[in-house]
């Protein structure tokens, strides 16, 4: 199946089947489009294409339900916008500062509660890491683990290094939502940790 040359309507229908490589071309025919408009809004680019990727993680994961009327191109940039207007809200939410991270880091590296909730920590990273799709999984410790560049990856998998772009930010966002149950900062940047 020639996926590029399907139409936005034929390829949510394949993402609605579980098909990733639907969902691949749909997301290189809109992310860089989507993240451009996002800019209209915000002048932060990190912060328009985690807006837009989360946007696209939301698409993902509504594939099942996603009810589009009209034409898509339509429907997505709506959603942009919402999503973009919902990213400003959450980060107005004061957050805790970079040097209270490392000096509550110094005051809990050498407590039994930390090697205990680092342990949990690491169990969840584990749960979380298995519930990727297999590709994913992969390309995630291929980037993460052994250390290996987006085209040495795409080269080893036969794969565009978009798709492994791609896969990455997907991923990455999937641990990311995992975090909001942690409180503990020390917890947070331990599992910021493995994605350097």
């Amino acid at each position: 199946m020639e996926y590029p040359s399907l139409s936005d309507r034929q390829l949510l229908e394949e993402c609605s089947r579980d098909n990733l490589k639907a969902f691949n071309v749909l997301f290189d025919r809109y992310f860089n489009k989507l993240f451009k408009y996002a800019l209209g809004y915000v002048s932060d680019e990190c912060f328009a294409e985690e807006a837009m990727m989360d946007l696209m993680m939301w698409l993902w994961e509504k594939r099942h339900t996603l009810e589009v009327q009209g034409e898509f191109k339509h429907y997505i940039f709506r959603a942009a916008k919402n999503a973009t207007i919902k990213a400003i809200r959450k980060k107005a939410i004061e957050t805790a500062s970079i040097e209270s991270i490392e000096n509550h880091i110094c005051f809990t590296s050498n407590t039994a509660d930390y090697a205990i909730l680092a342990s949990e920590l690491e169990q969840n990273y584990q749960d979380k890491l298995n519930l990727l799709s297999p590709q994913r999984k992969i390309v995630f410790q291929m980037s993460r683990e052994e250390e290996l560049s987006h085209a040495e990856i795409a080269n080893n998998l036969d794969i565009s290094i978009n798709t492994v772009k791609n896969h990455l930010k997907f991923s990455l966002n999937h641990f990311r939502k995992s975090l909001l149950r942690y409180r503990d900062a020390a917890l947070i940047v331990s599992l910021l940790l493995l994605w350097h």
